[in-house]
Order: structure tokens, then C-alpha cells, then sequence
């Protein structure tokens, strides 16, 4: 036996089995960003690639496939894939692609481990657990799957979840685009940022983003009971949009912190800054029963760039650096405010 989260003793059943059965009676709940079921990544192929490139020279596959059944493991059962979905696909990639060598491998067997009559919030857990330092989309997906069965596990209003997908797409669309500057490798996805060359962490930037998100849906300028992923693709842009006007405002304003020296931006484009500033914008927004995206933006140039306090407020070590907390980033964004000329 072993134990989640030190909540609840999980029955495993450890076994092994040929890789054809592990093609015949596996599944993958793979996540769906319309509905919100499921907790897998999308299975990268180019992975996979390697995988069956090794198999086909090689067979030493030591690792346990990690399953899950909600019932009583059997013969009869299909399982569920935790960990190592990508391992059987390439099995699959194998048959279809190069048949002799799967012939010659398809009874050898692999070391299985099953997690007897659990539901999914355990199988979520696990999988968190297990791949909590892996790819970077499995530590974007972690936050919204973590809150899918902690916060939001009894509830049918997704407009939460969904807000926080949205900002964890709109983060990881920010990062990895050249053509965003400002925010171009500046997000770190696991860990602190200290002596590193990012800004703010994945969840800082969703927590803060996820409220602006939620704003702008009040005033109609987003929607969040998308259809199909066309949707959420479009108002991922419109929220890129919204956050690149704003911080192209404050690149402008407070010039002289947007240079080669990315220590002076620590404080304006960390967490204080980040959630301070998206304050800022919050309380602009609310000043509005409706309002166009095209007048919003407007609105935020103008506003940002009237502002008069002065570059060093945001140094480290400068008068707002001390502020970091949610009270915290309320008193700036009313200093900012309140410095509108």
C-alpha cells in the first residue's frame, strides 16, 4: 500500500504484462480544455519517436507503467494509464510502423503497477505527483488540474477553472513568443526566480491575470463557455493583447527600467508590480458599465502613461518593494492611481 497526499491508503496490485496487452487494455484520459475532463497531456509524438527508435535496436524498459481502475484489478479490466502513456503509444507506433521487430517484442512483458478502486481525484494527484519537475506543459496543466479536484472538485460553475486555464495558456503563449519582448522567457514555470534570468513565477502571474480575466468577463469583453478550442485559441489572443497593451504603457512610461539591466525590473515586472499594476487596470475597467476591447486599450495607454510617479519608486529597495502582499499590491495600485494627472 501506499499514500496520497497522507489522506487516504491506496491499494496496488503489482503485476506484469506483454506489451500487445498493454495495447489492448489501456486508455488515457487524456485533459479537455472544453469540457475539463480528463488530466493527461496531449501525447508528444516526437517523444514517442525516440522511444521506438530505441525499441527497435533494444528492448530494457525498467520503469513500472503506473494504472488505475476504479474497480478491482482483473484480467478482464481495462486500466487506465497514470504514468507512462507515452511508453505503450510508441508501442502502438511500433506495430503500425515496423511490424517484425513488434512481432519479436510484442510477448515480452513490462513490470505494471495498478491503483485499485480509486476515483479520479487520486489518479490526479498521482499523476501531479509524478511529474511535478517534467515537461513545461505538465507544470502549467498542474495548476488548473490541482484546483480542478481541491477547489472546484463539487462544483458545476467552471467559469473559475476556466479562467485560470485561459491565464496559464495566455503565460505560456507570453513566454515562448520572441515577438513578446517584454515578457519573452520571463515567466518561470517551477521553482523561485531568485538568480534566475525570469521575472515572476507561472503562479503568480496566473493568480494575478486569472482577476483581470474574470473582470473583463464581466464587461463582456470575454466569454467563458467556450465550444471548441477555435474559442478558447481566440480569447487566449485577446487576453495576450490586453496584457502586451499594458505593459507596452509601462515599458514606455517607466523607460528607463526597460533595459539591458533586468535587475532594475524585478520589482515592476515581479509579483508586486504584475498584480499592482493588473489592479490598476482593474479599477480603470470598473469605472465602465460597457465598454469595446479597442476603448479598453486605449484607456490603459492613456491612463498608464499619465501616471507621474517616477522610475525609482520600483527599484529594489524602493519605496514600493516593501509592499509585497495582497494588501500590499492594493496600496500601490492606489498610489498609482491616485498619481493620474
Amino acid at each position: 500500500m501506499i499514500q496520497v497526499n497522507q489522506k487516504k491508503d491506496i491499494n496496488l496490485y503489482v503485476t506484469k504484462k506483454t506489451v500487445d496487452w498493454l495495447i489492448k487494455n489501456t486508455e488515457v484520459s487524456v485533459f479537455d480544455p472544453v469540457s475539463f475532463e480528463g488530466y493527461q497531456r496531449q501525447i508528444n509524438e516526437e517523444h514517442c519517436q525516440k522511444i521506438v527508435d530505441f525499441l527497435c535496436v533494444d528492448f530494457f524498459l525498467p520503469t513500472a507503467i503506473i494504472c488505475a481502475t476504479n474497480e478491482k484489478f482483473n484480467e478482464n479490466v481495462r486500466l487506465r494509464i497514470v504514468d507512462g502513456q507515452h511508453r505503450v503509444y510508441a508501442f502502438r507506433m511500433l506495430r503500425e510502423g515496423h511490424k517484425d521487430r513488434y512481432d519479436e517484442i510484442k510477448d515480452k512483458e513490462v513490470p505494471v503497477v495498478v491503483m485499485e478502486q480509486v476515483d479520479e481525484k487520486v489518479e490526479i494527484d498521482t499523476f501531479i505527483t509524478i511529474n511535478k519537475t517534467s515537461k513545461k506543459v505538465d507544470t502549467s496543466l498542474a495548476i488548473v488540474l490541482k484546483n480542478k479536484i481541491n477547489k472546484y472538485a463539487d462544483s458545476k460553475d467552471l467559469s473559475m477553472p476556466r479562467a485560470e486555464y485561459l491565464a496559464v495558456e495566455v503565460a505560456l503563449k507570453l513566454l515562448s513568443d520572441p515577438n513578446c519582448e517584454l515578457w519573452f522567457n520571463k515567466i518561470l514555470l517551477e521553482g523561485t526566480t531568485k538568480n534566475t534570468p525570469q521575472l515572476i513565477t507561472l503562479n503568480s502571474f496566473v493568480r494575478s491575470t486569472r482577476t483581470l480575466i474574470n473582470n473583463m468577463v464581466k464587461k463582456k469583453l470575454l466569454v467563458l463557455d467556450w465550444r471548441t478550442k477555435e474559442e478558447i485559441n481566440g480569447y487566449v489572443t485577446i487576453c495576450q493583447e490586453v496584457i502586451m497593451a499594458i505593459w507596452s504603457s509601462v515599458a514606455v512610461r517607466w523607460s528607463g527600467l526597460f533595459n539591458d539591466d533586468l535587475e532594475k525590473r524585478r520589482i515592476i515586472q515581479g509579483p508586486i508590480g504584475y498584480a499592482s499594476i493588473n489592479r490598476l487596470v482593474n479599477i480603470l475597467l470598473n469605472e465602465y458599465d460597457t465598454i469595446s476591447l479597442k476603448d479598453f486599450k486605449q484607456v490603459i495607454e492613456r491612463k498608464i502613461r499619465q501616471i507621474s510617479i517616477d522610475d525609482n519608486y520600483w527599484l529594489p529597495g524602493g519605496f514600493f518593494s516593501g509592499f509585497s502582499s495582497e494588501s500590499g499590491y492594493s496600496i500601490v495600485a492606489n498610489e498609482l492611481l491616485n498619481s493620474i494627472k
